[in-house]
């Protein structure tokens, strides 16, 4: 509790001694808090405008905000802390929106979600806009990566809300539109089966066909009858009976993580979502 009051009250302190007045569109805040002074002035000033056009494209808060101090819990599990409790004092406990924390005092950035935002910002969208991010973080350049972290978020929102949604050959797809197409693929598929399958019987059915066995009589000078009987082959047979083997041990499967949803966890006075990233 005492490391958690220490939290709040650090991130309270660095976002009135940084912000001013908060930007509102349509009662959502887009705002950059520039507590570890990364960025000019300019860089500020212009990611604080797409914070805004953000945020009047969601229907969520967004939030960048900065640090050089995450206060005295150091550990993962304590920025996570940070980082919920900075977005709640500048955006209030369970509302809309998504901070970024780029933490450069242990170089562990977090991405807090809230409300609406852990809909739409799923554990594996997380992983992905860190993924887009590390180009920038490769060139230790933090704006450029603040801007990708906006620009992916907008994206997300626009595609709908993650939940609903499967990851397919390493693509979201929406299941009810995944049934859909595969249903369609699945006829089409089949019907494609099926003549295949008449062609392949005419064939064969023509090349193996049962023909009438023929008979000859033979009268000879004697006026004795004779008869010739001949066996006609009319096709091989061949009968194969299925032995089953033990297999000695049956195999294993384990679960594993679920892309498409959440991991929820009660931070500060509210519920988030959220992940990590190690720079």
């Amino acid at each position: 509790m005492m490391k958690r009051l220490i939290s709040f009250v650090s991130a309270v302190i660095t976002a009135l001694c940084v912000m001013c007045v908060p930007v509102i569109a349509d009662g959502k805040t887009g705002l950059v808090v520039d507590g570890a002074d990364i960025f000019t002035k300019t860089q500020e000033n212009y990611m604080t405008d797409k914070a805004v056009e953000a945020a009047e494209k969601t229907g969520l808060n967004i939030i960048v905000y900065t640090t050089d101090d995450v206060g005295s819990d150091k550990s993962d599990n304590g920025v996570m802390d940070f980082a919920d409790v900075a977005y709640e004092s500048i955006c209030g406990i369970n509302t809309d929106g998504v901070l970024l924390l780029i933490n450069n005092d242990t170089k562990f950035d977090w991405i807090s979600t809230s409300g609406a935002g852990i809909n739409y910002l799923s554990d594996y969208r997380i992983e992905t806009i860190f993924s887009a991010m590390d180009k920038y973080y490769d060139k230790d350049d933090l704006y450029g990566a603040s801007l990708c972290f906006i620009e992916k978020v907008v994206s997300y929102c626009a595609q709908g809300k993650a939940n609903n949604q499967q990851e397919v050959f390493g693509k979201e797809v929406d299941l009810d539109y995944f049934a859909e197409e595969f249903f369609s693929t699945f006829l089409f598929l089949g019907f494609g089966a099926l003549i295949v399958s008449i062609c392949l019987y005419a064939h064969f059915s023509k090349q193996y066909a049962i023909t009438k066995p023929e008979t000859q009589n033979y009268t000879l000078k004697d006026s004795l009858w004779f008869s010739q009987k001949t066996d006609q082959f009319m096709g091989n047979i061949t009968t194969r009976t299925y032995s089953p083997r033990s297999s000695g041990s049956s195999g294993s499967h384990s679960g594993g993580h679920s892309h498409h949803s959440s991991t929820h966890h009660s931070s500060g006075g509210g519920r988030h979502g959220g992940g990590g990233h190690h720079r």
